[in-house]
């Protein structure tokens, strides 16, 4: 099974540039650049920011007798956190430091919205995520919040399959899961 994750936020600016050229011989041209800068407390590894599990296969007895799969873990890894917030409309200045951070997993919902949906040939399997102390994700909700502390933060996961209340039937699946993190 694979399973992709890609981060939802992204930092980009916005520019426009316009040339003017006095030469008859040149042409013209207009070039735009669109985008935003987000403000964020940490940074995110690229290693950690667009994943793809590769799940061994998983019997389907096993499925039957524990009513869910074997466990795969994952990770976010942020760098460069800093508790502290430069007020850029006030130099000199500063915010209130960053306290606190949320993650929220999203992507098609199973099992009436408790875990996420695979696609496949496969059937009777949904995608479950739960923290490293326990709390299950629930697509599109934000988890528990998680302090902030100053260098790098790794948050652990466990991604498994579990079963949806359908027939099991045999096959390949695969699913697509978003992340996105905000900061308080």
């Amino acid at each position: 099974m694979s399973t992709r994750f890609t981060v939802a936020a992204s930092m980009m600016m916005f520019f426009s540039t316009f040339s003017f050229v006095q030469a008859s011989d040149q042409g013209e041209g207009v070039v735009r650049l669109g985008g935003e800068i987000v403000e964020s407390a940490c940074g995110l590894d690229a290693a950690t920011a667009d994943q793809t599990i590769e799940m061994a296969p998983e019997p389907i007895g096993r499925l039957l007798r524990s009513a869910e799969g074997k466990p795969h873990p994952f990770q976010l890894r942020l760098v460069d956190c800093s508790l502290s917030r430069p007020d850029p409309l006030r130099p000199g200045q500063s915010l209130p430091d960053w306290q606190h951070l949320q993650v929220t997993f999203d992507g098609e919902r199973d099992r009436g919205g408790r875990s996420f949906a695979t696609f496949g040939s496969s059937q009777g399997v949904a995608l479950h995520i739960v923290d490293a102390f326990g709390q299950e994700s629930t697509p599109g909700e934000p988890m528990p919040l998680h302090p902030v502390t100053d260098g790098d933060i790794t948050l652990h996961y466990t991604l498994r399959l579990i079963g949806n209340g359908r027939p099991l039937v045999a096959g390949a699946h695969s699913a697509a899961v978003r992340f996105k993190l905000n900061y308080y």
